[in-house]
C-alpha cells in the first residue's frame, strides 16, 4: 500500500498497487498454456522449412522440439549447453508426420515440375534435332544430285523405278544398290538401253546381250516379269539383270564385274 498526502483538511487518498496480475508477470505478458504449444510448433514447422535443418529438423529426429538442440546446429549456442545437459525442453510436439510429409510433399511436387520441364525441354531438343540432321541430309543428297550429269540422273531414275518393282515381287533389294546397278550399267551399255553387243561369244552363238544391262535374249524371257516384256525398255531391262544376278550369284557381293572392281583387276562381264 502506498500512501499520499493531501493538504490539510483532506483525507488522505489511498492507492493500490497489485503485486502480479492473474496471468502476468510485471507488465509482461505471460502466454497462456494452452497458446504456447500452438506459438512454438508453428515456430519450429516455420524455422525448420526454412533452414532446411535446426530446431525442426531436431524435432523430427527426436520426437521432442528444443530450440536449443537446434540452434546448436547452426553454432547460435554454445555446444557445451548440449553435452552437459542443460537444455530444457519447452515443449513435447510430433513433426516427424506432417511436418515431414509436408516438407516430402513439397519436395516431390517440385521435383515432379522440373522432371517434365526438363523432360518436355528434352523432347523439343530431340526433334529440332532430328529435323536439322534430316534437312542437313537432304541438303548433302540434293547437292550431290546436282553435280551428277544429267544422263546419270536419268538412269538412276530408271534404276529405282525397278528397285520398287522388284521390292514388291519379292527381290529383297532397296535403294542402297542404285550405284551397284548404275556401275554394272555404265561397264556394259554406258547407259544406251538401245545398245547391242555384236562381237562377244553371245553374238557368235546368235543371242547378242542387248539392251542396259546387256541381257541375252533367253535370259531375259526367264527373268523378265510379267507385263515388263521389253528387252529395250530401261526398266523392264534392270528388272530382268538383276534377279538373273540375284538367281546366279545370290545378289551384287558375288557379281564378278564388281568383285573384279573391288579387287582392282577391273570389271569383268556377268
Amino acid at each position: 500500500m502506498a500512501r499520499h498526502r493531501k493538504p490539510s483538511g483532506q483525507q488522505p487518498i489511498v492507492y493500490t498497487v497489485s503485486a502480479q496480475a492473474p496471468g502476468y508477470v510485471g507488465s509482461h505478458r505471460a502466454e497462456p498454456d494452452r497458446t504456447l504449444p500452438k506459438r512454438l510448433s508453428a515456430f519450429a514447422v516455420a524455422f525448420g522449412v526454412v533452414t532446411g535443418a535446426g530446431a525442426a529438423a531436431h524435432a523430427v529426429t527426436s520426437g521432442t522440439f528444443s530450440p536449443l538442440a537446434g540452434g546448436a546446429e547452426f553454432g547460435g549456442v554454445p555446444d557445451q549447453n548440449i553435452r552437459t545437459g542443460k537444455v530444457d525442453t519447452i515443449h513435447s510436439i510430433d513433426l516427424g508426420s506432417e511436418t515431414a510429409r509436408m516438407i516430402r510433399h513439397e519436395q516431390l511436387t517440385a521435383l515432379q515440375a522440373f522432371n517434365q520441364a526438363s523432360g518436355v525441354a528434352q523432347d523439343g531438343y530431340a526433334v529440332r534435332q532430328k529435323a536439322a540432321d534430316e534437312k542437313a541430309a537432304k541438303d548433302a543428297k540434293d547437292a550431290e544430285e546436282a553435280r551428277k550429269p544429267p544422263k546419270q540422273r536419268e538412269v538412276e531414275g530408271w534404276i529405282r523405278e525397278a528397285i520398287a518393282i522388284l521390292a514388291a515381287n519379292g527381290t529383297p533389294i532397296d535403294e542402297n544398290s542404285v550405284d551397284e546397278i548404275w556401275t554394272i550399267i555404265q561397264k556394259e551399255s554406258n547407259g544406251n538401253p538401245n545398245a547391242i553387243n555384236t562381237w562377244d561369244s553371245n553374238a557368235a552363238r546368235g543371242t547378242p546381250s542387248k539392251g542396259l544391262m546387256q541381257c541375252i535374249d533367253p535370259t531375259f524371257q526367264v527373268y523378265k516379269l510379267p507385263g515388263h516384256n521389253d528387252i529395250y525398255n530401261p526398266v523392264d531391262n534392270i528388272i530382268a539383270g538383276v534377279r538373273y544376278t540375284y538367281a546366279r550369284y545370290g545378289g551384287f557381293g558375288n557379281h564378278p564385274g564388281l568383285v573384279g572392281i573391288n579387287n582392282g583387276t577391273g570389271y569383268r562381264g556377268y
